[in-house]
């Protein structure tokens, strides 16, 4: 199983994802049996087996699907003639995993609510990045857990950060203007959360703002704004808390089918 757990690290490291198909029930006669396992990469290259043939071949265009959706699931498939996978009559379970690299939690803005939120946010496994325009704020003695932390011009703090579909920026500056200027660096990037602090009148004075430098509204769907969920949160601790427990929300709903369900496709 080394090899196999290497080669899943390996592609972690690498910034890129895969999803790992494992046999986990088993009836009959079946090719492989309880925990057997195979790595399927983005490519569809594979390493390791679940049991070679048709149903191998099938394992890797779900797994392929799976990527593509980001969710996990398990599906079982017969092995009749009549599935057309072999004739042996027993029947196999996978569970396919999605597997990504480490999800960034970008915050911008060094204040009361970003550092605690960065704590937390450490706490769930998140790597934090924290960038700020201030040095004061943007300092390792006052971030000492961060994994980056950027002093620069929030737009090119921004870009320099490269936001992903695992990336998700919280933005809580210091300033409606740059609360502006991270939300409009942040809509040109692939960032699988967005989420800003603010009134309902801010919100809608950034959105007009943005409009008129031609972005569409239909962006602005992607934005979590107010961010955090509604637990009438006062202190910046509070706010953390609603914050982190929409990131959680957002990303269980995105890598998972409810528990319970297994997929029949």
């Amino acid at each position: 199983m080394e090899p196999l757990f290497n080669k899943i690290l390996e592609t972690i490291q690498k910034n890129n994802g895969c999803v790992v198909a494992t046999v986990v029930a088993s009836r009959g006669s079946s090719p492989r049996k309880l925990g057997a396992k195979m790595v399927i990469s983005k490519d569809g290259s594979i390493f390791g087996t679940i049991g070679g043939g048709a149903l191998e071949k099938l394992v890797m265009d779900d797994g392929r699907k799976a990527f593509a959706q980001g969710k996990s699931f398990l599906k079982s498939y017969s092995l009749d003639k009549k599935s057309g996978l072999q004739i042996c009559g027993g029947r196999v379970s996978i569970f396919f995993e999605v597997v990504r690299p480490a999800r960034r939690l970008v915050i911008a803005g060094g204040g009361h609510i970003g550092l605690a939120l960065s704590f937390m946010g450490k706490l769930l496994g998140f790597d934090i990045v924290l960038i700020d325009n201030r040095r004061a704020f943007a300092s390792k003695q006052r971030f000492f857990h961060a994994d980056q932390i950027i002093c620069d011009s929030y737009q090119k703090a921004l870009k320099r950060v490269a936001p992903d579909k695992n990336t998700y920026i919280v933005i809580v500056t210091h300033g409606h203007l740059y609360d502006q200027e991270c939300l409009e660096a942040s809509l040109k990037s692939s960032a699988g959360y967005i989420g800003m602090i603010g009134s309902a009148i801010k919100i809608r004075n950034i959105f007009d703002a943005l409009l008129k430098k031609g972005f569409k509204s239909q962006s602005f769907k992607r934005v979590y704004s107010p961010v955090g969920l509604d637990i009438g949160a006062e202190t910046p601790e509070e706010i953390a808390v609603a914050i982190v427990a929409q990131l959680v929300q957002v990303y269980r709903e995105d890598t998972c089918l409810p528990v319970g369900r297994e997929d029949r496709r």
